[in-house]
């Protein structure tokens, strides 16, 4: 009876090189469709974060949400308030609390997945807030935290310029620190206003974050240049939106403005004030 013929080591080879070759094909397609579901969280997540902004509204005599809620004893702000004693973030004192069905936590609403912990440095007290941002710039002002606005008047949804271009919730970072860049609350515009001088001066430290891959081009998103900012407007609808490659921006981190200029998205408006 024969012995069964080995393997030689060109057959071998062979093979191991067609697994290779096979892997190499099929492993950008299963990280692509990693991103599909990155993508499809993400714009889940901002979904329910407007659904929960125009009940707040319906609730408060149509004013938007503030950022950080006024005359309050504590900072209290719309994912949760920062409890001096325990130093902590609490969710339930938030003021989008009464109407999500979330906590502040890791695969929660709060946390875009394509910028999961550790991948930037928390700010505030301590403890997860989130790594989107409201535009409180245009929404908010009083409340947004820059002094020059503090006496800016505050609007109401039925006053909006423009609610289907008006961006409301978005992926943000903000670049702090050359190393890592921190998570931002805050969806600042590309411009921001000088009080003083009555005049607008171009925003030093944007937080946009381009984070998604692009489906169709391959991009990557933070650190591997820009890909997609996921962004929700006040109209309800949700965007992939694109860096403009002429607005001041940090390419590393993927950090910039989707346009050069406040309008039509950020701040409609700020040619008026």
């Amino acid at each position: 009876m024969k012995a069964p013929r080995a393997f030689t080591l060109i057959e071998t080879l062979m093979v191991v090189a067609i697994i290779a070759l096979l892997l190499g094909l099929l492993l950008p397609g299963l990280g692509s469709a990693r991103e599909v579901a990155r993508r499809a969280v993400c714009m889940s997540n901002q979904r329910q974060l407007l659904a929960a902004w125009s009940m707040y509204a319906e609730d408060h005599r149509g004013r938007a949400l503030p950022h950080a809620a006024p005359h309050s004893s504590r900072r209290v702000y719309w994912y949760g308030s920062e409890d001096p004693a325990s130093r902590r973030v609490i969710f339930e004192e938030g003021t989008l609390s009464p109407y999500l069905h979330a906590g502040l936590s890791a695969r929660s609403v709060f946390e875009c997945s394509s910028q999961p912990q550790g991948t930037y440095r928390e700010q505030g007290m301590g403890g997860f807030t989130s790594t989107y941002g409201y535009n409180a710039y245009a929404l908010a002002p009083a409340s947004s935290g820059y002094m020059d606005l503090a006496s800016r008047r505050w609007p109401a949804l039925h006053d909006l310029a423009r609610p289907s271009d008006l961006f409301v919730f978005g992926d943000t970072l903000l670049l702090l620190h050359a190393d890592m860049p921190s998570n931002s609350a805050l969806l600042d515009p590309p411009m921001l206003f000088n009080r003083r001088r009555g005049n607008w001066t171009v925003n030093l430290s944007p937080t946009t974050a381009f984070r998604h891959a692009r489906q169709r081009d391959g991009a990557r998103g933070a650190g591997g240049g820009f890909g997609d900012a996921v962004i929700g407007r006040a109209d309800g609808s949700i965007h992939a939106e694109r860096v403009d490659p002429t607005a001041r921006s940090h390419e590393l981190h993927a950090i910039g403005s989707v346009t050069r200029t406040n309008d039509p998205h950020y701040v409609p408006d700020w040619r008026s004030w």
